[in-house]
């Protein structure tokens, strides 16, 4: 769904110079033009600049491979529309910085994604001040009124944001569970104890894309997700069998990723019910991690420990179909207890420091607040 951005009214939509503020004060010209998406060595020059803010901000990783990468920069996990802008590097890296703008064209059109790195050797010289305001002119053009980001407590991010004059919101929590530390005598005890509680439902799984025969009852699964805590400004998604075959199945071949899928259903597999669902990817490129997706339950039939079950069976299944899987990494709303409470339960230890969710006024973005402070990286989880 990218290269559908509106608004390019002239050629600013497509080169700018913009003039920031140096470190000591002193006035510097800096270049920030559009990402050409199609181009395999821009891609891969967001790519680098991304991977080296990462092992600096995220030191105990997981970090992205280059595969995954690009269907995010892309095409993104929700196929909302997006752009692209970059500052070109010295000669030595063809990036310093970029922004990443993403533009929801189905609920939430008011705001925008925001996405901004820059190079750990490149910060504290403007780069992020520049990109700041640049973004928010951008967005303020295609008639968003908020930018919205993410940033680890007490990074470069954080104090970015701050200085930025946005807002906190909700606060994730990582977690991690070491796959080869739970013994298959600890998941059989559990899982007899969550099927107990769930008689009358069964299991049915899945790789890769979501099945045609389950395509209209799995938008209740992912519908479900909206129950899960969030920041009130951002409207819920609503979900149908036509957005789950374009924003699920035509994505996840972009990603190059190993998916599975577990759902528990109540009833024949014919015309059952999807009560509960967890999904799990594995990146071939890094087959020592898996990435935790989605895991719901459905209001009706919460209750029966079901969430606990398909993480169980989705923990088993893997054991056998990835042998070199080591850990598993997820991440939860500090408050949702339930969830947090069934990730203990398997073993999940939280993992670094928590991200909290920003909120950024777009006219407090294009004010002087936002030319002040250090920069640094924002929402690069």
């Amino acid at each position: 769904m990218c290269g559908r951005p509106g608004g390019e009214r002239d050629n600013r939509a497509r080169e700018n110079r913009v003039a920031s503020l140096g470190r000591a004060g002193l006035a510097v010209r800096m270049h920030i033009e559009r990402a050409d998406l199609a181009d395999a060595d821009t891609i891969r020059g967001c790519f680098e600049v991304f991977l080296a803010a990462q092992q600096v901000d995220e030191p105990e990783g997981p970090w992205f491979t280059e595969r995954p990468f690009r269907g995010w920069l892309t095409v993104g996990w929700g196929g909302d529309p997006r752009e692209v802008w970059v500052v070109p590097g010295p000669a030595e890296a063809p990036v310093a910085g970029w922004y990443r703008l993403e533009l929801p064209d189905l609920e939430n059109r008011d705001q925008a994604g925001l996405d901004l790195v820059v190079h750990p050797a490149q910060r504290r010289r403007g780069l992020g001040r520049a990109l700041l305001r640049h973004a928010a002119a951008r967005a303020a053009e295609h008639g968003r009124s908020a930018l919205n980001g993410a940033a680890r407590r007490g990074g470069d991010g954080e104090a970015f944001a701050r200085s930025a004059g946005a807002e906190p919101g909700l606060v994730d929590v990582q977690r991690v569970m070491d796959v080869r530390a739970v013994s298959g005598e600890r998941l059989a005890q559990l899982r007899e104890a969550a099927e107990q509680a769930a008689a009358g439902y069964s299991l049915v799984s899945w790789t890769g894309q979501v099945p045609e025969e389950f395509l209209e009852r799995a938008a209740a699964l992912y519908a479900a997700m909206n129950d899960a805590p969030h920041d009130p400004h951002i409207a819920p998604a609503a979900w149908d069998a036509q957005r789950v075959r374009e924003r699920v199945n035509g994505l996840r071949p972009h990603y190059g990723l190993r998916t599975y899928s577990v759902a528990a259903m109540k009833g024949d597999r014919a015309t059952g019910e999807l009560a509960a669902f967890t999904e799990v990817a594995v990146d071939p490129a890094d087959p020592g991690w898996g990435h935790q997706m989605l895991t719901g339950v459905t209001r009706a039939h919460r209750g029966h420990r079901l969430g606990l079950l398909v993480k169980i069976a989705m923990a088993e299944w893997l054991r056998a179909a990835e042998p070199t899987l080591e850990r598993i990494q997820t991440w939860n709303a500090e408050s949702n207890r339930y969830m947090i409470a069934v990730n203990e339960a398997l073993g999940y230890t939280i993992l670094g420091q928590p991200a909290t969710s920003w909120r950024l006024d777009v006219p407090t973005a294009l004010g002087e607040r936002a030319l002040a402070g250090p920069s640094g990286v924002a929402g690069t989880r």
